[in-house]
């Protein structure tokens, strides 16, 4: 999926960074320093503060948040999960809920409801916060999460967590990814837990292999200065361009591209925004370049345009491994590595993917909600979802899952985007602002792409325009 608003009201220092660093196990591992959890934020893989053993016997510690609710006692309790996944990403949804469903038959149905895009089912969910019909479980991305904290709508799980009969161990802790678990805790949640892991992906860059070699490349640059003589160097080679862009908003990924010159667009305090900088004028200026040599073509397809080989490369979601699988086949070899970097040495692309939040409702049906979040994110339900749709695991056991090491085998591009991209991928500033941001950056983007502005009036004006779109949400 692509990029969507994410976060808001980011509060604190920017140690509080390293806390959201998605970090990949095993070979291609970045280093340690990168798992440092933010100053007076829990531990990503630690449990709730005062959190009682899990494997504790219900007998010994029958106070926990689950005592005295007995599921199914007057028949199985059904709950609603809101998501906005369809094609093969509501096929594994379809086929984990089927298999939750089974396993505690008797006792819980959920419901899986498709509610369309995010912004439909934010839409949806801000109506059932007013006029009632709240699902048990839904999708939600840091922002929405937040929107629904403030009205006191949806419940901290740190008391599931910790709960003596339905609770995780320190063991499960452990084995989810820790950025994975990091989102759940952002400083902006107030030290609490307040959502669960969905799906993960990151920002990488899809490469046609055979494409590639008839410019006498094995791979996509390493730099972006590098990248424009490359791009340069295919299409004059191949007669083909060497990447294809939307033809709508580019803002959230120039946002994205300028972070990997160690810029933070978004100030980490939300003090402000820095896109007016020489870094950003030399990015502007070589897609300005690239496109009005042809080397960039704009499309509103753009898995289209790379998967029928009419482009070299194409920069996106992770997520789309499984149907660049199904799209491309036998036409050409390709493989998918991390998006070039602004700066040699630097390693860093986004992070994206939605979580679950469990909301307010009765004691069973959120005790049902967390049962299904908890089922969601462990390692089973995990390799189903990362084998179907190419998301990465939350949990570093999934991939030792008979399922997902077969599936890795027989698409070697899943690997590579595990092992090249995902251990860099990091989430960004939280804020409420930015989707809207993206926007009017974008939108200066497009100017400048129709030759209304230069590329240094262009980064002029989405700094003007995302300081006052930031000023709004204040």
């Amino acid at each position: 999926m692509i990029l969507r608003k994410m976060f808001s009201h980011w509060k604190t220092s920017i140690v509080s960074l390293m806390l959201i660093t998605a970090v990949g196990c095993s070979a291609g591992a970045p280093a340690a320093n990168n798992n440092a959890p933010a100053a007076n934020a829990p531990a990503a893989n630690a449990p709730a503060a005062n959190a009682p053993a899990a494997d504790v016997p219900a007998a010994d510690a029958p106070t926990g948040v689950s005592a005295g609710i007995e599921l199914g006692k007057d028949g199985p309790v059904t709950i609603d999960f809101w998501h906005i996944q369809a094609t093969i990403y509501g096929e594994a949804i379809k086929e984990i809920v089927s298999d939750f469903n089974k396993e505690y038959e008797g006792k819980i149905v959920v419901r899986e409801v498709f509610q369309g895009s995010y912004d439909d089912l934010n839409k949806k969910v801000r109506a059932a916060l007013q006029g009632g019909g709240l699902p048990a479980v839904a999708m939600s991305y840091e922002s929405d999460t937040l929107e629904y904290m403030k009205a006191d709508k949806i419940v901290p799980l740190d008391d599931y967590i910790s709960d003596p009969v339905n609770g995780l161990s320190q063991t499960d802790l452990d084995d989810i990814m820790p950025g994975v678990l990091a989102r759940q805790r952002i400083p902006e949640y107030n030290g609490k837990t307040m959502s669960w892991p969905h799906g993960n992906s990151s920002m990488g860059v899809y490469y046609n292999i055979d494409l590639l070699k008839q410019a006498g490349y094995d791979k996509p640059a390493a730099t972006w200065p590098e990248f424009e003589k490359m791009a340069l160097d295919i299409t004059a080679k191949t007669g083909k361009p060497a990447l294809v862009m939307g033809n709508a908003n580019n803002g959230g990924t120039f946002r994205t591209w300028l972070r990997t010159y160690g810029i933070d667009p978004i100030k980490l305090d939300q003090s402000g925004v820095n896109y007016d900088n020489p870094e950003a004028v030399e990015l502007a200026t070589m897609i300005k370049n690239l496109i009005d040599k042809k080397a960039i073509v704009l499309a509103e397809d753009t898995e289209q345009e790379f998967t029928n080989g009419r482009a070299a490369m194409e920069i996106g979601t992770t997520a789309r491994t499984s149907s660049k699988l199904d799209l491309v086949k036998d036409k050409f070899q390709w493989g998918i590595t991390l998006i070039p970097q602004g700066k040699s040495g630097g390693q860093v692309t986004e992070l994206y993917g939605g979580n679950q939040v469990l909301f307010k409702t009765t004691p069973e049906e959120q005790l049902a909600g967390w049962l299904f979040l908890k089922y969601f994110a462990g390692s089973e339900a995990q390799s189903i979802y990362a084998a179907k749709t190419g998301y990465f695991p939350a949990t570093k056991s999934a991939q030792e899952t008979d399922l997902l090491k077969q599936n890795y085998a027989d698409n070697p591009q899943k690997k590579q985007a595990f092992d090249e991209v995902f251990p860099y991928a990091r989430i960004d500033v939280s804020s409420a602002a930015r989707s809207k941001m993206d926007t009017s950056v974008g939108e200066a983007l497009q100017a400048m792409i129709a030759g209304k502005l230069s590329p240094a009036d262009a980064v002029k004006k989405a700094q003007a325009d995302a300081t006052k779109v930031l000023g709004e949400f204040k």
